[in-house]
């Protein structure tokens, strides 16, 4: 059955008939300490097994599946705490800025049988001036016991040069990042880990952190299974991951900050493969050469 999208009080419903698929959020009221951004939460698998965590306890500003910029020209449009190496810890400091959704350019269906969300931003700092432009797309479409999505961004600074980087905690993380559900592990839930794996072969969270992959995919421990690709044209492909049990994404800038100059624009092209039953390598290869052909 195609997929629909429709607008809803805090965004984008896409639906699979009466079964929701996801839930994008652009109007969500939330503390500014919280960097307030764009998220999908809920995501669900077509048999509707749950995949994104919201807002959880220990971490409030983890949003489902969401960019996160920690360190955006001096603001954090990630959430919550800095790390500052000088004292070693993770400490408030009000930077907090605001990835701000100002308007649907379409809410569409495709030709495929899959949906469009293309929507433009604004990146605010902690005074609420723009320093940064972002046009935002995705693309979500059914096949047979999954659902496959992509991601372009293009984002383009405002009266100066641009600069990403990553906390600067030993993780390193920034970017996309997929906070996963209980059935995925975490803090509460130690005995039921997801299981993670890479396209160069490795197994493991802790195999995967910091490597470079072009694919990681994560099986939960209730069944269902995320997929996230690293397409050939982004920068420093291909990708180090930040890979823990219920955390997942791209840690584009791990290997130091990305500097976009005045009249440039950085590019990014991400992609998922959303299952019910986890593919096994071969498959999950030929789906990233999917994403990844011309």
């Amino acid at each position: 059955m195609p997929l629909i999208v429709r607008a809803s009080p805090l965004g984008a419903d896409v639906m699979d008939g009466d079964r929701p698929v996801a839930l994008y959020r652009v109007a969500d009221d939330v503390a500014r300490w919280e960097s307030p951004k764009p998220s999908f939460a809920p995501i669900y698998t077509p048999a509707g097994l749950q995949l994104a965590e919201y807002r959880p306890w220990d971490h409030l500003w983890h949003t489902g599946l969401f960019f996160g910029w920690v360190h955006a020209n001096g603001s954090n449009l990630w959430g919550g705490a800095w790390f500052t190496p000088e004292t070693g810890k993770y400490e408030r400091v009000e930077t907090h800025g605001v990835q701000r959704h100002d308007h649907f350019n379409h809410l569409a269906t495709t030709d495929e049988g899959g949906i469009r969300i293309d929507h433009e931003l604004s990146w605010l700092d902690a005074d609420d001036r723009i320093f940064a432009k972002e046009q935002r797309v995705w693309e979500i479409e059914p096949f047979d016991g999954g659902h496959r999505w992509n991601v372009l961004t293009r984002i383009n600074p405002i009266d100066g040069e641009l600069t990403l980087g990553a906390t600067r905690a030993p993780a390193h993380y920034s970017g996309l990042v997929l906070r996963m559900g209980p059935g995925f592990g975490g803090t509460e839930h130690p005995d039921r880990e997801s299981r993670a794996r890479d396209s160069e072969g490795r197994a493991g969270h802790e195999q995967i952190m910091g490597e470079t992959a072009q694919w990681v995919a994560a099986d939960g421990a209730d069944g269902g299974m995320v997929a996230m690709f690293d397409h050939p044209s982004n920068p420093r492909h291909p990708s180090p991951w930040f890979c823990r049990a219920n955390l997942l994404g791209p840690a584009l800038l791990a290997p130091g900050d990305l500097t976009t100059g005045v009249g440039e624009t950085l590019e990014l092209r991400y992609g998922l493969v959303i299952t019910d039953d986890p593919l096994d390598q071969s498959a999950l290869q030929a789906e990233y050469d999917r994403f990844a052909a011309p």
